[in-house]
């Protein structure tokens, strides 16, 4: 399944450009090439919101922002990250992107590259203590 972090609980939504601190998720189901919502109920915390997404059984999710934190939880619980820019994008471009290949997959070895927590001092400002 891929998180895509959103805004808006709608199909027509974009994708947000926070992770952590995001309200919903859309969950698209390959399978089944449905799409269902997730309240990010810890908002704030990009760990915790990471370890949301692996109770909630997600194999992939999609970022513009994300820091060091919540990218080594998804990491050591084998979530595949792909970083997608910073313009926020449709659903299905998201989803047809990520099933194409069309997504830099971040890991160890690029992630200094990659990761950026969005804030004006580039370092993550949020509680989730990294």
């Amino acid at each position: 399944m891929i998180a895509i972090p959103i805004d808006a609980l709608s199909l027509d939504a974009k994708s947000s450009k926070l992770f952590g601190n995001v309200n919903f998720f859309a969950i698209y189901e390959p399978e089944k090439k449905t799409f269902e919502f997730l309240k990010n109920t810890e908002s704030g915390n990009g760990i915790k919101t990471a370890k949301l997404l692996h109770d909630s059984d997600v194999t992939t999710t999609v970022y513009s922002y994300m820091g060091d934190g919540p990218f080594k939880s998804l990491n050591e619980d084998r979530i595949d990250v792909y970083y997608i820019g910073k313009e926020p994008m449709s659903l299905h471009e998201i989803v047809q992107k990520v099933e194409n290949g069309g997504f830099i997959k971040v890991d160890a070895n690029n992630a200094s590259v990659y990761l950026d927590p969005g804030t004006s001092s580039e370092n993550c400002e949020c509680t989730c203590k990294a």
